[in-house]
């Protein structure tokens, strides 16, 4: 069991009393997967391998940008047992240099989707 997170405040999610809400199961993976791909990888300093490579995704070729994209996320989700990634979509809009990348991922025969911003 996990506390839920809220990624927008960076804080704790809390009930309108101000109690943290506890989350487990795939809504607790899908957390877990979001907090490895959102964390630079080596920015721990208590654990170097946690984080993804995401930040460094070469821009451009839609195809080479989802090779690449796929051996990142493949490398940061390798502790996490029984999780894997079923796809990988990504789009680059040159004008910002912003690349999205929806994922999906497949957990204890669960569909977990997700989009990240780079």
């Amino acid at each position: 069991m996990d506390l839920k997170l809220d990624f927008d405040k960076r804080d704790y999610a809390r009930t309108l009393q101000g109690w943290a809400i506890p989350i487990t199961g795939a809504e607790e993976i899908a957390q877990r997967i979001r907090l490895r791909l959102c964390i630079r990888r080596g920015s721990f300093a208590l654990d170097p391998d946690l984080g993804s490579r995401l930040y460094s995704l070469p821009r451009g070729d839609r195809a080479m940008m989802e090779a690449a994209a796929r051996e990142i996320i493949e490398e940061a989700l390798a502790p996490m047992a029984g999780v894997r990634l079923a796809e990988v979509r990504c789009r680059y809009d040159p004008e910002a240099d912003r690349a999205q990348v929806d994922c999906r991922f497949i957990w204890n025969g669960q569909d977990i989707a997700m989009t990240t911003e780079v």
